[in-house]
């Protein structure tokens, strides 16, 4: 290959700007994920052999290549010189340096569109399979949390205020829900996300008799993308999708981290954040800053931006689908955050310290049973709960004191009605929690070992037709 590819059109060789602002940006974001541009050779040549559109000598010679690559450190054996383009054009090069004039026989039946709409797809697969993973920890942490501090009394917040007495088990189960919806979710995404573009070339298709099903197949994805034309254009916007969930995720996230960051302030301390998960400051040596929670509630804020972002990049007709691999391919990197929020969040959790003395002082506190009176005064004395909900708030203004007169632990065991804060109530609660936590959990595996199986199918063929 000693043109290159944009010499016979165009006469002349990239800019250096075009090379510096394009080029190395696509390149970099394709080469950290080398490897699922290698399976997609791989997979392609493969199937190019059963199809008998390569010869079987040829395949044999074109597969050796692409394992030697898939077996060694394929980005550092490709090379990075983005004048030369993608890293789809420099595995053309290593394969025409292997296998001579047959290896850039790789590119028939396909274009760069649906080649790069299937590399950006597996590395958001795998950055969406991580998020998943790191979320079912996340669930176990807190159901064991729940049932640790099960009986622990605490106030409930609206508005910041003194609402009702609760629990920290009924809260932490609370937040176990929050993250059970997200992983399903994203689990939805990725079924539409798990479908490969490669096939539909330019976005026509190929006069190439292929098989789309079985080169999906060799790359874990579900099904092909069932339209030549959206495999590489319009099928872009499972990036959106993805991104919003992401952020749905974070924010979830942030609202039982914003929580223990409110609790664990010098003025509030009924948590502390573990010392390992604090900063300090470099004036003021008494500080004890909670920087995991911090860090958290940050890239929630990010996060509210990411999909915005990805439906900035959809436009109209005149898109193409270079649109996302010219800014990077920024989910990978959102999935990676997400992650690691989602780590700092478990990790905070299990190490939390915990006074429970003074989360049940402040439990009863500020009149926060209030409630509970103006349902008595409705059963005993027969008034409107409106009359009772006046009686009591009258009640409450006129008391200097500010403090409640009923019992919050009494409080929490009235609470009696379906996911309510009774211990029996509770009690379930944790029992449906980890159900649907195994539910999920059998998911997340099922979804992994496929990728995992489809790989080691894809390499197992390749090495029997290597060695045939």
């Amino acid at each position: 290959m000693t043109a290159r590819l944009t010499d016979g059109r165009l006469s002349v060789g990239p800019s250096a700007l075009l090379v510096r602002h394009v080029n190395a940006v696509e390149l970099d974001d394709e080469l950290a994920h080398a490897d699922s541009f290698v399976q997609i050779d791989l997979a392609h040549a493969l199937m190019l052999t059963r199809q008998r559109i390569f010869g079987a000598g040829q395949g044999r010679t074109v597969v050796r290549a692409l394992l030697e690559l898939l077996d060694g450190d394929a980005a550092a054996a490709l090379g990075n010189d983005p004048e030369i383009g993608t890293i789809t054009l420099h595995l053309e090069r290593y394969l025409e340096r292997a296998c001579g004039p047959d290896g850039l026989d790789i590119q028939r039946a396909r274009s760069r569109i649906d080649q790069n709409a299937t590399g950006l797809r597996m590395a958001d697969r795998g950055g969406t399979l991580a998020v998943l993973r790191a979320l079912i920890d996340l669930g176990a942490t807190l159901l064991e949390a729940a049932a640790t501090h099960d009986d622990v009394l605490s106030p409930g917040y609206t508005h910041l205020q003194h609402a009702q007495p609760t629990t920290l088990g009924h809260y932490f189960n609370a937040h176990y829900w929050s993250v059970s919806r997200n992983v399903d979710r994203l689990v939805e995404a990725y079924r539409r996300l798990n479908q490969c573009p490669l096939g539909g070339a330019a976005h026509s298709g190929t006069s190439w008799p292929i098989d789309r099903d079985l080169t999906a197949a060799y790359l874990g994805f579900d099904r092909p993308v069932p339209n030549a034309r959206d495999a590489g254009l319009s099928a872009t916007d499972v990036g959106a999708e993805l991104a919003g969930v992401l952020g749905l995720t974070l924010a979830g996230l942030s609202r039982c981290a914003s929580d223990l960051y409110f609790w664990s302030s010098s003025e509030v301390a009924m948590v502390r954040v573990h010392a390992s998960l604090c900063g300090t400051s470099s004036m003021m040596p008494q500080k004890r800053n909670p920087i995991a929670l911090e860090r958290i509630r940050a890239l929630a804020g990010d996060a509210a931006g990411w999909g915005a972002s990805q439906l900035g990049l959809l436009h109209f007709a005149t898109s193409t689908d270079a649109d996302q691999g010219y800014v990077h391919n920024r989910l990978p990197g959102y999935c990676a955050d997400t992650v690691g929020a989602t780590a700092l969040l478990g990790a905070a959790i299990v190490t939390l310290e915990v006074d429970r003395d003074r989360l049940r002082d402040s439990a009863g506190a500020h009149w926060s049973t209030a409630s509970a009176l103006a349902d008595d005064l409705v059963r005993t004395r027969g008034v409107s709960y409106r009359e009772a909900h006046d009686v009591v708030a009258r009640l409450v203004a006129a008391d200097a004191s500010g403090t409640g007169l009923l019992d919050p632990g009494a409080f929490v065991e009235s609470r009696t009605s379906a996911g309510g804060t009774a211990s029996a109530r509770r009690a379930e609660l944790a029992a449906r929690a980890a159900d649907d936590l195994t539910r999920l959990r059998r998911t997340v595996d099922t979804l992994t070992n496929r990728v995992s199986q489809a790989r080691a199918r894809l390499v197992d063929e390749a090495r029997t037709l290597a060695e045939g």
